[in-house]
């Protein structure tokens, strides 16, 4: 229950981080959208994700007691950021529902629910790097974390938004996948096939584990590259265009998830 709801948690801040960004960018290309559902699926992840976070906290008091180390502690920032973020998003959904002429409002509190959603993924990777499993103590954890958030939440607003003028959004958004796939790659694929030429007796545990899993592995990376490239097909029809789309987004997610299963699943104590 513990790693569901971690996984629960992890996948659906980062995505409704990374959407809130691309609408914010958006916006910023064609500034009399609303982008209604976008802002509001954002709004939904976010709330999921900071239900679960609590799902996975033995002792739910203990987070109360977190919130007092902000300077220390990252579990405590995290905590702040997350409820910040998910504040802003929800309060940005409202306003488009119920005021949508406070068009300034709405765009500033858009903009201000991105900025700090990613440094709330920040936040959220560095309490596991800052953790005493081995196989997390990485930089390439932030990365992982920042990847699956910028992709994500690109497919997510393009797949959301394709009734709505986007503008050169689609190419932004394809550049922003396969850039943060290359980079996901290059960080991570190298980092653990690093544990199997370790010492450290628990990193030798993870790579046994990673090991036993490798279709899982493969289905991860295979799922996000063809996410990625299906962006990149040349498409004259606007249905197969959409299909397109829709699909590139599903691989992308399903696979980030697969990602993200594997990564709880090498927590190994040292």
């Amino acid at each position: 229950m513990e790693e569901f709801a971690l996984i629960i948690f992890t996948i659906c801040v980062q995505a409704a981080a990374g959407l809130m960004v691309f609408t914010a960018v958006a916006k910023q290309l064609n500034k009399t959208a609303l982008f209604k559902t976008a802002v509001t699926i954002s709004a939904g992840l976010a709330i999921v994700g900071f239900l679960a976070s609590f799902l996975h906290l033995g002792h739910p008091l203990a987070a109360v007691n977190a919130l007092t180390r902000f300077a220390t502690s990252w579990l405590s920032r995290e905590i702040w950021l997350n409820s910040a973020f998910t504040g802003l998003t929800v309060l940005a959904a409202l306003l488009i529902y119920l005021k949508p002429e406070a068009k300034k409002a709405i765009d500033a509190l858009i903009i201000l629910a991105a900025a700090i959603g990613l440094v709330d993924v920040l936040a959220m990777a560095s309490v596991y790097t800052s953790s005493s499993v081995a196989a997390w103590k990485s930089g390439s954890i932030v990365v992982e974390f920042y990847a699956a958030a910028i992709s994500m939440g690109a497919l997510l607003f393009l797949a959301l938004s394709m009734k709505e003028d986007t503008g050169k959004m689609k190419t932004i958004v394809a550049i922003a996948v396969a850039a943060a796939f290359v980079i996901q790659a290059i960080a991570m694929i190298p980092y653990y096939n690093s544990f199997g030429a370790s010492t450290n007796h628990a990193l030798q545990q993870s790579y046994a584990i990673l090991s036993g899993m490798m279709p899982a592995m493969v289905l991860k990376w295979a799922a996000i590259l063809v996410g990625a490239v299906l962006l990149f097909l040349p498409v004259k029809e606007k249905s197969k265009d959409a299909s397109f789309i829709l699909g590139a987004a599903a691989l992308v997610v399903v696979g980030q998830l697969i990602g993200r299963y594997l990564f709880f699943a090498i927590k190994i104590i040292s």
